[in-house]
């Protein structure tokens, strides 16, 4: 794809807003070492973690950490953070347009909202041949008032018309940004996730680390402790049986909110754990996975159930119908039903094992779908494409 040497391998600039412990810094993580094996060069270019949030630092996980753009691995920019600091986005452009000219990519992809306005910004200018934008999930409901939500939708659609590629990361996501009119459904290309799976530890070895004991039917939820997870709908589920346990894996903003939660309502059978870096490879721990969210991208702990072998139970809603309908399978629960449609799912399932069986093996097909090399793969091919559209 380069213009100026068709020799050189092809080299992708990833900017991610910043490396907290969540989706899409796993995401890029696993790209860069599944590209990297394709014999694709990946900067990957991050701003900072929040004082609130936890970090997952790529070098910590095999990508090399350089000073500048000179060489693909992961370069910090300290400029570059959530929230509005007009100033401060405008030396993260400056900065990310100097390591563009710098490292010369072929493709700029970008990844969450402030990331993406930065990151296209600097790339147009500096004339890029392709670039990318993946939609994770989006702000434009649930988050914000009317007013915000509408800014930010206009600011969205406007980016979009430039952009060459628009991923998004399920059928959902894709279907709300068109409702959004962030762009025309068939402007964007829907791409599984990337989950680098671990090899899980066995029930026995992951319920003596987690001091589950073993005969205890215990389940969990796991994800960042803010409103649109709607976690507390989740220990209201634990409270409403006396025979069930749970767990709430994460860190964030509403942890002490939910711990108090816990205390009130579950007589000490619902815990707030914080956030457990490995908790992939510690699901055999738990009966079954909840996911209780407003809205999704595309849940990656439920590929990692799959993974596991830990049937899922969720709200119909975006991204987690997906998660549950479309890549895999688990037990959806109408949204208006609440605790109580949780609660009788979990009971279906504790009660049956043949039912257990049977989800565990129609949700398989969904890690192969979310393997990062596969993913890696089929943005190559939109990249190329991209790239082939632009030189005619």
């Amino acid at each position: 794809m380069s213009k100026t040497d068709p020799n050189r391998p092809l080299r992708v600039l990833r900017v991610l807003t910043r490396p907290n412990l969540g989706g899409p810094t796993r995401q890029a993580i696993a790209l860069w070492h599944a590209h990297r094996a394709m014999g694709v060069e990946t900067l990957l270019v991050t701003g900072q973690v929040g004082p609130e949030e936890v970090a997952l630092l790529p070098g910590d996980h095999g990508v090399p950490v350089v000073a500048d753009g000179t060489a693909p691995g992961w370069l910090t920019l300290p400029d570059m953070r959530r929230g509005v600091d007009p100033l401060g986005d405008r030396r993260a452009r400056r900065a990310l347009r100097a390591c563009i000219e710098t490292y010369q990519p072929d493709v700029v992809h970008t990844h969450t909202s402030k990331a993406g306005l930065i990151g296209r910004k600097a790339a147009w200018s500096c004339r890029v041949p392709v670039v990318a934008h993946t939609f994770h999930g989006h702000v434009l409901k649930d988050y914000f008032g009317r007013i915000p939500s509408l800014l930010l939708a206009y600011l969205e659609r406007r980016l979009a018309r430039r952009t060459d590629v628009l991923f998004a990361i399920s059928p959902s996501c894709r279907d709300e940004l068109t409702e959004c009119r962030v762009a025309a459904a068939d402007r964007f290309v829907v791409t599984t996730p990337a989950v680098a799976v671990t090899e899980p530890v066995a029930r026995e070895v992951a319920r003596e680390r987690l001091a589950i004991p073993g005969d205890q039917w215990r389940v969990c939820a796991v994800g960042r402790l803010v409103p649109i997870k709607r976690l507390g709908d989740f220990v209201q589920t634990i409270a409403d049986d006396a025979e069930l346990h749970g767990d709430v894996i994460g860190d964030g903003p509403l942890r002490d909110a939910l711990h108090a939660q816990a205390e009130r309502v579950t007589a000490g059978r619902a815990s707030v754990r914080g956030a457990v870096e490995d908790i992939a490879q510690l699901l055999p721990a738990y009966d079954a996975v909840v996911l209780p969210s407003v809205r999704e991208g595309c849940p990656l702990v439920a590929i990692e159930a799959f993974a596991a072998g830990v049937p899922v139970v969720g709200y119909d809603v975006p991204g987690v119908r997906d998660a549950l309908s479309h890549f895999g399978r688990g037990l959806l629960v109408p949204e208006a039903d609440g605790p109580a449609g949780l609660l009788r799912a979990l009971r279906t399932l504790r009660a049956d094992s043949a039912a257990q069986k049977a989800l565990i093996a129609d949700a398989r097909r969904a890690v192969h779908a979310c393997s990062p090399e596969v993913v890696a793969a089929r943005l190559l091919d939109s990249y190329r494409a991209a790239s082939a559209r632009s030189s005619n």
